[in-house]
């Protein structure tokens, strides 16, 4: 029973430290401001019911007024309902796929913040609690050593083999228009000038840019996806999976009016607190769409000549080398090689060792 409520106890205290983690470090909230907080129908599986009210009591104890929209799926009746509404509040915070969606375009008129904690369990472990500046920092001081290489290796385990120059890195002060919490990934490098073969198992899903479905496909075997200069040349694999890549790419490319073959960008998860093997493949775009953050996983945004186009396709274990320097490997980012990420880490030892305590 003591052990039961120390449990409960440490659950709270921590709880208490995300929400103003969120609330005060990364959408910057004073007295009085006011916030909307939008939730999506916990029926949907992405989003439970109880984190964005856990925010909002917060909010309240700081005396931050905010109010609660629950929504349903992502829609545009919502999302212009939203709009009409952001002229009243000073930000918006979303626990719904509906703020991922316009994460490239704040059509708001405040600021906006996207949650990727998705549950009080999130919240509370040291992804939602590891002070959310320590991150941001992180991925100015990764994005620095990308702007400054010149040559790629990516592998992983399955296979994959790209090499070519990192031409562009997609950047700017925000890497977004809207703040992501936590803040889970470095900006997207530029796909343009790789070449080599990409290996993807299990499934392709959606980047979350865009709603439609089915949002994923499931695959038997490896496929292997042929690039050129950062576009699919050749797709090799098991009969049956290479006709239904096909058929979706088709589908996907037809709907929104875009180039299918297109590789546009990649990046790697960088928050050390998300624990890919507690997040659960009930749904496979749930999944990706969460898993993306930790540095096991790569992404590659495809299928559209934007960022972060419509189809990934994500790497386990991968292994990255700039100019000659072992940046990843094996899931795992190799610090001691960069100057820039040993001071950061002089200034957040967080990020070094964290605390991976889920409840």
């Amino acid at each position: 029973m003591l052990i039961g409520k120390t449990r409960i106890l440490e659950l709270k205290k921590n709880l208490k430290k995300g929400a103003l983690n969120l609330i005060l470090n990364c959408a910057e909230l004073t007295p009085n401001q006011r916030v909307l907080i939008v939730a999506e129908n916990e029926k949907f599986g992405w989003y439970d019911k109880f984190v964005s009210k856990i925010v909002k009591k917060y909010c309240t104890e700081l005396e931050i007024p905010a109010n609660l929209l629950n929504i349903e799926e992502p829609s545009k009746e919502a999302a212009f309902r939203i709009k009409e509404l952001s002229g009243d509040y000073d930000c918006i915070i979303y626990f719904s796929r509906l703020g991922d969606l316009q994460r490239f375009e704040n059509v708001h008129s405040c600021n906006v913040v996207m949650s990727y904690a998705r549950n009080i369990e999130m919240l509370a472990s040291q992804f939602g609690t590891t002070n959310y500046r320590a991150h941001l920092d992180f991925k100015k001081s990764i994005d620095q050593v990308f702007m400054k290489a010149k040559n790629l290796k990516i592998n992983c385990p399955l296979g994959t083999n790209v090499t070519g120059s990192c031409s562009k890195i997609f950047s700017d002060n925000n890497d977004v228009i809207i703040k992501r919490f936590p803040m889970v990934v470095h900006s997207p490098i530029s796909a343009s000038l790789l070449n080599g073969v990409v290996m993807v198992e299990k499934f392709l899903t959606s980047t979350g840019s865009s709603f439609y479905t089915p949002s994923n496909i499931k695959l038997n075997d490896i496929a292997k996806f042929y690039i050129e200069d950062g576009l699919i040349k050749s797709i090799i694999g098991n009969k049956k999976d290479v006709i239904n890549i096909n058929r979706h790419y088709n589908y996907v490319a037809n709907k929104f009016k875009i180039d299918k073959n297109v590789v546009h960008s990649l990046h790697s998860g960088i928050h050390d607190g998300l624990i890919a093997e507690t997040i659960q493949c009930h749904d496979p775009d749930y999944w990706s769409n969460t898993v993306f953050g930790s540095p096991n996983y790569l992404h590659f945004h495809t299928c559209g000549d934007y960022a972060p186009g419509e189809i990934c396709w994500m790497l386990k274990n991968h292994s990255i080398v700039v100019d000659d320097c072992s940046f990843w490997k094996n899931g795992k980012i190799m610090f001691n090689n960069f100057p820039i990420l040993m001071k950061c880490l002089d200034k957040w030892p967080v990020l070094l060792n964290p605390q991976k305590n889920y409840f």
